[in-house]
């Protein structure tokens, strides 16, 4: 019964903001910051509804597998995540979460990307948002060589953006190791062999640097 009473609750906070998303916009003249104060409160509410819901959704999951279902078929919970972004637009685990299921697990590639596309465009700077859509766009390979080579490349640059403060520093390596492997791959650029092997140099001396705790004073 709890699924239940989240899907009410998250249900009204949507009826009210429509509501008052509409009051607010009509009445913006008369009083702009009483009408920024009610979109404030209502986003923190929406992400407190957020979640909630994903802590419910997590705890479904697990249910789910205890039970002995196969999660990789599992297409019910897909509305709840549809329900977290729309509630909160930088949820990043629900952009993720859905993103790969629809891409690998349900063979929705189109949608699955998407969904990560839109994940980047609402989180610019979560460099786990980028890496994921980066890991999905290569074991899909839907939209060939040259879209995972631009998404490795924006994901280390927003790396180097952070001077390496990330939540996952081995990526950084693996990154270069998916470019070596693509470039490896991809024929039809030119040289694309030698540029595979820099790739290769740059991912071995990346790790080698990091073992010994050089990495970060050469950035």
């Amino acid at each position: 019964m709890k699924k239940y009473y989240l899907y009410l609750l998250a249900f009204l906070f949507l009826s009210i903001a429509v509501i008052f998303g509409r009051i607010a916009g009509e009445t913006a003249w008369e009083n702009k910051a009483a009408s920024e104060a009610v979109s404030s409160g209502l986003g923190e509410i929406g992400g407190i509804l957020a979640d909630l819901l994903w802590l419910q959704l997590d705890q479904y999951h697990h249910i789910w597998m205890y039970q002995g279902n196969e999660w990789m078929t599992a297409t019910d919970y897909l509305p709840q995540l549809w329900l977290i972004i729309k509630l909160d637009p930088t949820f990043t685990e629900a952009y993720i979460d859905g993103g790969y299921h629809l891409t690998i697990n349900l063979g929705y590639p189109e949608e699955g990307l998407r969904l990560l596309q839109e994940g980047v465009r609402q989180c610019p700077y979560n460099e786990q948002m980028r890496w994921e859509r980066l890991v999905v766009l290569w074991q899909s390979s839907y939209y060939g060589p040259r879209a995972i080579q631009e998404a490795a490349w924006d994901y280390m640059t927003l790396v180097k953006e952070k001077r390496g403060q990330i939540r996952d520093p081995w990526n950084e390596a693996n990154a270069s190791l998916i470019l070596e492997l693509c470039f490896k791959d991809d024929s039809l650029r030119y040289n694309h062999m030698q540029i595979s092997e820099r790739y290769a140099e740059r991912s071995e001396f990346i790790r080698f640097a990091r073992r010994n705790d050089l990495w970060m004073s050469i950035l």
